[in-house]
């Protein structure tokens, strides 16, 4: 079985085990920089809640032809993730809560250039049609760390909706690069060039967590 199912498994059985006391179930929709995300809560005491949730989002950018730019630049964002968290309350006078628990991390975005303009390789002049394409696909760890915090318990006080905010990051660890290009442009996809994409995108390593949402007890 993989990791991620597993994940998803063990979270399950937390969520559906006990007693199904309508009282202590919620669910919430939010809008995050992970996408829209719908999670799933049980509560297992006045302090701790754990969650199930899944996020997506598709996003397409097409730069066309720019003055000034060498590329033409098509870039293809899919996220795609799903959350294991634990939410602890230490103050009984508020709703602020520390989270941390484990995301599988579907992320993977992918950017393809496209000459504009002719190139001179040695001594000749090729047509920017004759050059081919040069494409970037980036990956991550597929299971990362999360920790954070935010406000709301969606679990606690009487039947109805709540508010609900989360600030937090997780690690996904440095961006992997595959590189494949065509035509005149193909020497630039070499290994070499891999490593040296990676060191420059080895900042990457974090990926910050913001949502803002609505959340209804049952």
């Amino acid at each position: 079985m993989k990791i991620h199912h597993a994940i998803i498994s063990l979270c399950t059985l937390m969520l559906l085990s006990g007693d199904l006391v309508a009282q202590d179930y919620a669910a919430s929709v939010k809008l995050s920089t992970l996408g829209v995300n719908l999670e799933v809560y049980r509560s297992l005491g006045p302090s701790f809640n754990v969650r199930l949730g899944g996020s997506m989002l598709s996003y397409t950018y097409q730069s066309g032809v720019q003055t000034g730019q060498d590329y033409e630049m098509d870039a293809k964002l899919n996220l795609s993730s799903v959350a294991l968290l634990g939410d602890w309350y230490p103050f009984e006078s508020t709703t602020l809560h520390v989270t941390g628990g484990a995301v599988v991390n579907l992320n993977k975005p992918v950017v393809t250039a496209k000459p504009t303009i002719s190139k001179m390789i040695g001594g000749d002049v090729y047509d920017k049609d004759n050059l081919g394409t040069i494409g970037i696909d980036l990956t991550f760890n597929k299971i990362a760390p999360y920790m954070g915090i935010g406000i709301g318990n969606p679990t606690a006080g009487d039947e109805g909706f709540g508010f609900m905010m989360d600030i937090g990051t997780y690690y996904q660890g440095p961006p992997k690069i595959a590189m494949k290009a065509s035509g005149l442009l193909a020497p630039s996809a070499s290994p070499e060039q891999e490593a040296i994409v990676e060191t420059n995108l080895n900042w990457f390593k974090f990926y910050p967590v913001v949502s803002l949402g609505l959340s209804y007890k049952f």
